[in-house]
């Protein structure tokens, strides 16, 4: 069982709680930076939507929490809007044309490089947060970039988290022109507290304020561009013009009379559909929430889940059948299911999750990231922009579903959810790349199935399988855990297992909004 303070025990399924939620009868904001969830809540208070907060946390984001989620990456989001609909949007990038299978092997690469300039795809964030902003905002698009503006300009004391990642990565960093530049002012490793300047990120921030297609298409993309060429890199500027984030459709199931939104193809989101699916006639009365045997029933839903995932799920372009038709009852329970494995992961990514919601009655569940910590370890110079190293989920096996292939978008980690139930809607998210869908079922679970308060729900130890292998990773807190052959690693509490927010309007009206121990953030709101 996990302690608190002065080593007294922390009661998981009691009123204990590390961090305390923010209440309100009007907006919520979670983030994992409290600058950003002051940020958004600034916007509210201005007379901005949910969408609007989402924008200004996400933009602000990108300076406070650069190796999480800047400007250079990925971004996707779910908002419900006041009329009950639930829509998506699609910020992720694709590979540049000149990205082969031939390109690549000629390189004598047996593998997408895990960083580096080919690892990179089109940074997609900017014109998703575009496309956001121009169906659902209602503020001036310059007033929602100024405070990421000015905290970059002016600088920002760094988060414990970021100085880690300064710390621990500064050996992958150094070597890269921007990235030493950029974050290692006078050659100097800053420290918890510090002030971090990023006015080159400014400078790029003002360009997005007057247009955010200069990032694509002005010069902007052109730096973007020559430094990679330089590098060895296959993106042109082609690639960067011609992109356009979208607007798709969320997949959703009903789960014991709830309704649940993820996230569709490219993104991961299905696999938590699908691992609910597999466990949603388990009686979590006869299953300890923190035993081994909630551990050993939840490993077979995700073996099961993964196959799919991993044989199916990919830019909904390339796909053999469409993703709605992969929640379907005869693929689930079809025998092929859990017979084919695939690579296993080599090493963790990182990502950062917010979410707002308004008095109106906006949801909005956001999700950005690099990939790995600080993506590529590639950062343009002029304008610090790091770049992700999203590619790197591409596979060079040509039967793979998820093969390399010019301008295609890989299978994408990201994702998140919202839930519909009888009392409250909730928006639900986490880091954890590769273990994200686990993570989210487990969250899910805690609130849904055995009934606890969302901060003890996010609190609670956790665990996550490692694909296709036999190790699994355990928080101290579980009971002792014996599954044959399988390696048990436990990390002490509370480790890096996904860092988590949530946000809920009760039925009542009041919203709440929760974030970590596990991270740096706070709640925020109006009132």
């Amino acid at each position: 069982m996990p302690k608190g303070i002065l080593g007294i025990p922390l009661s998981i399924k009691g009123s204990n709680l590390f961090k305390t939620p923010y209440y309100s009868t009007d907006g919520v904001v979670a983030s994992e930076n409290p600058i950003s969830s002051t940020i958004g809540s600034d916007i509210l208070k201005k007379g901005g939507n949910a969408v609007d907060s989402a924008i200004a946390v996400s933009l602000s984001l990108a300076v406070t929490a650069p190796h999480l989620g800047g400007l250079g990456g990925d971004f996707f989001a779910l908002v419900k809007t006041p009329d009950e609909e639930v829509m998506f949007f699609n910020g992720s990038g694709y590979s540049p044309k000149e990205a082969t299978l031939e390109k690549l092997k000629s390189l004598g690469l047996k593998e997408v490089p895990h960083s580096g300039p080919l690892s990179i795809t089109v940074p997609g964030m900017i014109d998703g947060l575009a496309l956001l902003w121009k169906s659902l905002g209602t503020m001036e698009w310059k007033d929602l970039i100024k405070p990421a503006i000015k905290l970059a300009k002016k600088g920002f004391p760094v988060s414990r988290g970021l100085a880690s990642a300064l710390r621990d990565l500064k050996s992958r960093l150094w070597p890269d022109e921007g990235s030493r530049k950029t974050y290692y002012p006078g050659g100097r490793l800053l420290k918890e507290g510090d002030i971090l300047k990023l006015s080159s990120i400014g400078k790029a921030l003002e360009l997005i304020a007057e247009d955010p297609r200069s990032f694509y298409e002005g010069d902007i993309a052109l730096r973007i561009v020559d430094y990679l060429r330089k590098l060895g890199g296959l993106m042109d500027y082609e690639d960067l013009k011609i992109f356009k984030a979208y607007e798709g459709k969320p997949l959703s199931i009903t789960y014991k009379g709830m309704k649940v939104y993820e996230m569709p193809p490219n993104t991961q989101g299905i696999t938590t559909l699908h691992i609910l699916q597999f466990i949603k006639d388990l009686d979590p009365s006869k299953i300890n929430s923190s035993g081994g045997d909630r551990v050993k029933a939840y490993l077979k839903a995700f073996i099961k889940a993964y196959t799919i995932r991993d044989n199916y799920i990919t830019d909904p372009k390339y796909m053999r059948v469409k993703p709605e038709d992969l929640l379907n009852d005869e693929l689930l329970n079809s025998e092929e299911i859990g017979k084919v494995g695939s690579d296993s992961l080599r090493r963790s990514s990182d990502t950062t999750f917010f979410t707002v919601i308004d008095a109106e009655g906006y949801v909005v569940a956001g999700i950005q990231s690099l990939f790995y910590h600080f993506g590529s370890y590639v950062t343009e110079p002029t304008y610090g922009i790091t770049l992700n190293s999203r590619g790197s989920s591409f596979k060079l096996d040509p039967l793979s579903i998820n093969k390399l292939e010019p301008r295609k978008r890989p299978m994408h980690t990201l994702s998140a959810m919202i839930v519909e139930s009888k009392n409250s809607v909730r928006a639900i998210g986490l880091s954890g790349g590769h273990y994200r869908p686990q993570l989210h079922v487990q969250i899910f679970s805690n609130i849904y199935d055995y009934g606890m308060h969302p901060q003890n729900a996010i609190e609670h130890p956790r665990f996550v399988w490692e694909p296709y292998t036999n190790v699994l990773r355990v928080e101290e807190g579980f009971s002792e855990i014996d599954l044959g052959h399988y390696i048990i690693k436990e990390s002490p509490y509370p480790s890096r297992l996904g860092v988590a927010a949530i946000s809920e309007i009760r039925s009542n009206g009041i919203r709440g909004a929760y974030c970590d121990i596990r991270g740096d953030g706070i709640p925020a709101g109006t009132y």
